[in-house]
């Protein structure tokens, strides 16, 4: 799995790992398994399976993309 949140959007290290678990869980409803988080462009992260948008509740704004996921087979 492959999951690639938005270097330009800022978030905390915490907010970019839970936007990540987000998109993993949401996708794929994947179990215990390798996981690799690493950063990518908006145009990287839109163009993913799955795409996270976030409620804009804390850091940055309603309807941001800010993670993306897809399985690597």
């Amino acid at each position: 799995m492959r999951i690639l949140l938005d270097r330009d959007v800022p978030m905390s290290r915490g907010k970019a790992c839970a936007q990540a678990v987000h998109a993993a869980l949401r996708a794929f409803d994947v179990p215990h398994g390798r996981v690799v988080v690493l950063n990518g462009t908006a145009e990287e992260v839109a163009a993913m399976a799955v795409v996270i948008r976030d409620a804009g509740l804390t850091e940055v704004a309603p309807g941001t993309i800010t993670a993306g996921a897809t399985v690597l087979r």
